[in-house]
């Protein structure tokens, strides 16, 4: 007599899981979840059998049954497992394929990954990939990336596009006071994140040819959700998420979510820098032949940004130590304070008035839309389109220079002109504790326009079983319209948020000795207004040589117009000595001594900037799947990434210096499926041809090259899984510069990662996770002058799992406190024992209450 097989299908934390496929191995016999998680499999004879659930993003799990004469049930816990060899990928790559087949370096990461980083920015996440050292040392953006050895050569990352659901969030990753990360939060909107590192990345997307970074987006393809609310425990911090997910029936469904929060951040600065929040929704209809959907984001978000501060610096500059300052924490401290409020300048010819505490405040209204559709006959067609409507402001004190206070006060009076004496605000002599001042650069950024507009639509077309092709065309705008007014200040190195300033009486206003930077030779008052415009078509091949053996090729045709213009304040305002004349500020008629040093932009026509350029992107791989299990692969790809306006020099016909920077790649990899986990292994080289640059006032680049060996592996071993990686890198500035055949700066030999993990209880929903995030040693600069030590943290997870669906956990970055030095202005002053340094934030531990539906 035939029986059945019945059951459940759960995720750990005890959310029923629907579309798991439940097999019964050796057999057609099968069944898919329903949206409740339930399975039923009619028609078995008695006998020993197993039966597997199998879902993407989770590890397949089997339990071996006998049936013998009575319907028996089987339920499933099952366990996430971005890392499975079969996992589609959609991001840089010509056709989706699986990783197993695919010629590129890829890796994922999902929820529960996610949720054991315990990342407080997308640079504390994107850490946990390999090959990837990010510089999360700046708050919630802001960051610097730098890929298989491909250099940080001006901020942010060149070479580096960041994506949400397969579209550039800007078209630059290193636009000044405009990263991309700028404009990206981490919140429960997010199903998995995909990473290509090389490889096709030359093609797949504009100005990334070292990488893709892709957040994909959850659609509510199955129902359900969750809340949670976040509070520090040792930290001011109070947060709320929340996202919901359902099919509506006739083929809709949608997903909605986002998060709200305030509190002072990870650093004692005195007042409330975290404020704000994100939304995001899509709605997604489904036909027989493809879908087509719709999405939205509003994301208005105030975060308070870390710049260089003081930092003690003793030994050598081959082993030296950063450590505290008296009455300064480098892991817990920062140049803002309470008593720095309001900032001061001149925008377009008129006073201005800004509030430091709004840290970096980004405002994204996007609206986009994406379709799929299989046109019959072997053809195909898909598309995506966004408009992002970006704007905003930046602000943070940046230490400029630290020392004593006689001499910071002659070095700030003798530029500035300042008289009187040093005093507090309150008219007491300027007499901080440890006898150190700091010459602070109010960096007050007014982001008018950084909005964009991008399009990629491309048809395939299949030729028998063997041969696709796809065809595609991106399209691009991105406005730049950013005005920098900085001032200046002097303030104590004190932590806990209680620096109070300096003023020279009857002199300084606002609390500031200038509303400029007459130190840097008011060198950074600047208007940039600039619109950027991209065709890029592109041609793509996919060809199955035989069962094992597949080839995919691409070509890219970059077309960009660039014009606008640039106006710089130390141009202004000059007298027929080249003097600064000066600006009225409060409008009496006279130009006072502190007014003379006031830069503006006002009544100057500016740079004009009329550029066009092209070039030529390509790539071609191979993969050779040796069985089921293992599979080799090449790549050769040469690339190209354009150049934002503020990163270059215009002449006076308005044409770059260096319109692009290029990139050759070579990479060859080895993936293999274990028992209980996989390998991955990939040896690559990479050169960099990169012309200078602008780094604020400063110039940089040069040519570089590297090589290198990922490893990337997750294992899992019953109850408790790994994952990991380490990253070898061998990079060196190339061409014949002084600093030729020097390692290029804050560029590590090692980077690697950790993560173990632990889930135990009935239904595994109990958890506990480590990650461990280390770096070797690297340069401060390119001349190799000063070593910036190894270090590595420990973040870790605790989850316990109160009743079905409902948990708490306890979440601890830097556990041990752990001082790690991300970037260091100059080569620091060890015979003062003082530097300027950005550090990883030290201990922050937060508590959370969610529930899963």
């Amino acid at each position: 007599m035939a029986q059945s097989i019945s059951g459940n299908v759960k995720d750990q934390a005890g959310v029923p899981l629907p579309g798991v496929n439940v097999i019964v191995d050796g057999t057609t016999k099968g069944a898919v979840t329903d949206f409740d998680g339930n399975y039923i499999i009619n028609d078995l004879e008695n006998g020993s059998y197993t039966l597997s659930a199998t879902f993407i993003g989770y590890a397949k799990t089997s339990q071996s049954i006998t049936i013998d004469g009575a319907d028996i049930t089987v339920n499933f816990t099952m366990l996430e497992d971005a890392q499975s060899l079969d996992q589609v990928v959609v991001t840089g790559v010509v056709n989706q394929k699986s990783k197993l087949e695919s010629s590129v370096s890829v890796s994922t990461m999902g929820a529960k990954l996610i949720e054991q980083a315990s990342p407080r920015s997308a640079g504390e996440l994107f850490r946990n990939i390999p090959g990837i050292r990010a510089e999360s040392s700046g708050g919630e953006g802001n960051a610097n990336f730098n890929v298989r050895g491909i250099p940080v050569s001006s901020g942010g990352s060149r070479y580096f596009q960041i994506q949400e659901d397969g579209l550039p969030l800007m078209l630059f990753g290193d636009i000044s006071f405009g990263n991309a990360d700028n404009f990206l939060r981490i919140d429960s909107n997010i199903g998995r994140v995909e990473a290509i590192r090389g490889g096709s990345a030359s093609t797949q997307t504009s100005n990334g040819p070292a990488g893709i970074i892709n957040m994909i987006s959850k659609t509510g393809a199955t129902e359900g959700g969750s809340l949670a609310t976040t509070f520090g425990l040792d930290y001011q911090t109070s947060r709320l998420d929340f996202e919901y997910g359902s099919p509506l029936g006739n083929g809709f469904s949608f997903h909605l979510g986002g998060f709200m929060r305030t509190g002072e951040g990870p650093r004692d600065i005195g007042y409330q820098g975290n404020k704000g929040g994100q939304f995001k929704a899509n709605l997604t209809k489904r036909f027989e032949n493809g879908y087509v959907r719709v999405y939205t984001k509003f994301l208005n978000d105030r975060t308070v940004m870390y710049m260089p501060m003081p930092v003690g610096l003793t030994g050598t500059n081959d082993n030296p130590t950063f450590g505290n300052l008296d009455g300064f924490d480098i892991t817990s401290d920062a140049p803002q304070s309470a008593n720095i409020q309001n900032t001061y300048g001149v925008y377009d010819g008129n006073p201005v008035q800004n509030d430091m505490r709004d840290g970096n405040n980004p405002v994204s209204k996007s609206i986009g839309a994406e379709f799929s559709f299989d046109l019959g006959d072997d053809w195909k067609i898909k598309g995506k389109a966004r408009y992002s409507n970006n704007s905003g402001q930046w602000n943070a004190p940046f230490t400029a220079g630290v020392g004593t206070v006689a001499d910071i006060e002659q070095g700030v009076r003798d530029a500035s002109g300042a008289t009187g004496a040093l005093v507090y605000q309150d008219g007491t002599p300027f007499a901080p504790a440890n006898g150190l001042a700091q010459d602070i650069r109010y960096f007050d950024v007014t982001i008018d326009d950084l909005g964009n507009f991008f399009s990629d639509v491309k048809i395939t077309k299949a030729f028998g079983e063997n041969i696709g092709v796809t065809a595609g065309l991106f399209t691009a705008t991105q406005n730049t319209k950013i005005g920098w007014h900085w001032n200046s200040a002097i303030s104590e190195v004190a932590g806990n948020g209680e620096a109070r300033l300096g003023i020279f009486e009857g002199f300084s206003e606002g609390g500031a000795y200038s509303f400029g930077q007459p130190v840097w030779g008011n060198c950074c008052q600047r208007k940039y207004n600039t619109v950027h415009n991209v065709n890029s078509p592109y041609v793509g091949v996919d060809v199955a040589i035989n069962e094992k053996l597949n080839f995919d090729g691409s070509i890219r045709f970059e077309n960009v117009s660039v014009n606008g213009t640039i106006n710089s304040g130390q141009l202004s305002n000059l007298d027929a000595n080249g003097d600064l004349i000066g600006f009225d500020y409060n409008s009496d008629g006279v130009i006072s001594p502190f007014e003379s040093t006031i830069p503006t932009i006002a009544g100057n026509p500016g740079q004009t900037v009329n550029d066009e350029y092209n070039f030529t992107s390509f790539s071609a791989g191979l993969n050779y799947k040796m069985n089921d299990g293992a599979a080799v692969f090449s790549r050769y790809s040469k690339g190209a990434s354009g150049r934002a306006a503020d990163r270059n020099t215009y002449g006076a016909n308005g044409i770059a210096d260096v319109q692009f920077d290029e990139v050759a790649q070579f990479e060859v990899g080895y993936k293999q499926r274990l028992n209980n986990g996989v390998f991955n292994a990939t040896l690559f080289s990479s050169k960099t041809e990169e012309g200078l640059s602008n780094e604020l006032n400063n110039v940089v680049g040069s040519p570089f090259k590297a090589i290198g060996l990922e490893l990337e592996s997750a294992m899992r071993f019953g109850d408790f899984s790994v994952n990991g990686s380490v990253t070898y890198t061998k990079a060196e500035i190339d061409g014949d510069g002084p600093n030729a055949g020097n390692t290029p700066r804050r560029q590590a030999d090692f980077v690697y990662n950790l993560a173990p993990t632990y889930s135990f209880g009935k239904s595994k929903q109990h958890l506990l996770g480590l990650t461990l995030l280390g770096t070797s040693e690297s340069y401060a600069q390119d001349d190799n002058d000063l070593v910036m030590p190894g270090y590595a943290y420990l973040n870790a997870v605790i989850r316990v799992g109160l009743t079905e669906g409902l948990s708490l956990s306890l979440n601890a970055n830097n556990l041990f406190d752990t001082i790690g030095v991300t970037e260091v202005e100059g080569n620091g002053n060890i015979s003062a024992g003082l530097a300027r340094a950005r550090t990883i934030s030290g201990t922050s531990t937060t508590m959370s209450l969610a529930y899963k539906f």
